[in-house]
């Protein structure tokens, strides 16, 4: 006989764990969604590290056409560039002395804001020239660019310190945003269709007939394309406000196991379920099991050492050169090097993201092989206007190359030496950011000297 008792508890029981099991099977996939929230919002967040700097630098073409300063351009918004280091110095300072004085996010959105309308104002006064010690200049150009540099050079020591609160995973998404900052920039200069040039008869006044370099007028001008920037920095502005504020981000931020005994940050999230936990797990089993938790002093400085000397070349050295590198090439070389090394970038933070290499092998391998492109990259510049290879196709070919590789290896090598440090936890992300900015303010101060006192480097003119 049938017991309807047991059979009603049964019944009961199974449909308590259907419940629970529904219910679990909801907040995961709401958690996994919040997560996919958290790495779009940190893309785009990320997008405005040095999307403005970029900006400037895929517009060279046509600025140098009405700035006084000419193809010396480059040289001095990479020293300006560097100057923007007073930001993370500042930073520092208070960071040291009275770190309670000023919160992380209220001095992001400050950045960011201030960035944002640098940007606004440089779409209408970036042609404008004023005297300075006898001398024209682009006055206007360089106040701005020194304001929207502030952004990129404390994205390293506030930024990414900021991502730390999310798992690694979200950090990735943040690199891969701020690798966007290059191509987004690249693309829209390739529609713009800037750099292509020609060489026309021009009379002078004595009736000479000479050949002069005239550039084709672009699709629509440099003040569409700082306003398309301004919008971009808008909405990286709104992602931040958003990542910062939303309590289903709020939720995802890692809370650290207090203890004393070890400088490692044990992280905890709340869910373990989504795919993002499992490659989060994936980059940090890339470190050998031989390596200890904690890197040794002697590493730790380092792998400080190689981002510095990498910051050097890839943020201050190599920017300046680029122009007497490829234009010996053709203005379709040096177009195509600029726009195809800006793709790098997010392109390395996209493999990172599916086949990261923290080892130690892995970098130094890297570091090696972007090193022989770099000083190929050096080489060519060093002996413009008559670089190795010129007028021929496979000279085009290399140096593009060259050039593309440099920038997805540096990349690559830059986020594996990031996710060391955020392995190791501590102030080993500051630390990262601090020797990033100082290697290439070394960097540029250096080339800024070369070009333009000891005038070691020469421009290319194609109609001569």
């Amino acid at each position: 006989m049938e017991n309807p008792e047991k059979d009603s508890l049964t019944e009961g029981t199974s449909l308590l764990h259907q419940t629970v099991t529904e219910t679990k099977m909801v907040e995961s996939c709401w958690t996994c969604d919040n997560r996919l929230l958290v790495d779009i919002l940190a893309g785009l967040f990320g997008i405005s590290a040095w999307l403005s700097v970029n900006a400037m630098y895929t517009q060279l073409p046509i600025l140098v056409e009405t700035a006084p300063e000419g193809w010396n351009l480059p040289s001095y918004l990479s020293i300006l560039i560097q100057v923007a280091n007073i930001g993370p110095v500042i930073y520092s300072v208070f960071q040291r002395y009275a770190p309670s004085a000023v919160r992380d996010s209220a001095l992001i959105s400050f950045i960011m804001m201030l960035g944002t309308a640098s940007l606004l104002l440089m779409s209408f006064f970036y042609y404008q020239t004023t005297i300075v010690f006898g001398v024209r200049h682009s006055t206007p150009l360089f106040i701005l660019t020194f304001c929207i540099a502030l952004v990129g050079c404390t994205s390293s020591v506030l930024f990414i310190p900021f991502m730390n609160n999310y798992p690694e995973i979200h950090l990735v998404s943040y690199l891969v945003g701020e690798g966007l900052s290059g191509f987004i920039p690249s693309i829209i200069s390739l529609v713009q269709g800037v750099g292509i040039t020609r060489c026309v008869n021009k009379t002078i006044e004595n009736g000479t007939v000479i050949k002069v370099n005239e550039m084709s007028p672009p699709l629509f001008s440099s003040q569409i394309f700082f306003l398309l920037m301004f919008l971009l920095m808008c909405a990286s502005m709104i992602s931040f406000f958003l990542l910062n504020k939303l309590p289903s981000c709020k939720t995802l931020k890692l809370r650290r196991k207090s203890t004393s005994a070890t400088r490692s940050s044990t992280m905890e999230t709340t869910d373990n379920n989504c795919l993002d936990t499992h490659l989060d797990n994936q980059m940090m089993n890339q470190i050998p099991k031989s390596t200890p938790s904690s890197l040794s002093p002697a590493l730790y400085v380092g792998l400080l050492f190689l981002q510095s000397v990498i910051s050097m070349f890839a943020n201050g050295a190599l920017p300046s050169i680029q122009s007497y590198s490829c234009l010996p090439y053709g203005n379709f070389a040096y177009h195509l090097a600029v726009n195809l090394a800006n793709m790098a970038n997010p392109a390395a933070c996209f493999v990172a993201f599916f086949l990261p290499r923290t080892s130690l092998l892995s970098i130094s391998v890297m570091s090696t092989m972007a090193a022989v492109a770099a000083v190929y990259n050096i080489t060519t510049a060093a002996f413009s206007p008559e670089p190795p290879l010129q007028h021929q196709v496979i000279g085009i070919i290399v140096i593009v190359s060259s050039w593309v590789l440099c920038c997805g290896l540096v990349s690559y090598v830059k986020l594996s030496i990031a996710a060391l440090f955020r392995r190791e936890g501590g102030q080993g992300l500051f630390w990262y950011g601090a020797v990033t900015q100082a290697g290439a303010f070394v960097g540029s101060i250096t080339v800024f000297y070369l070009i333009n006192y000891a005038q070691l480097l020469k421009s290319y003119d194609p109609c001569r």
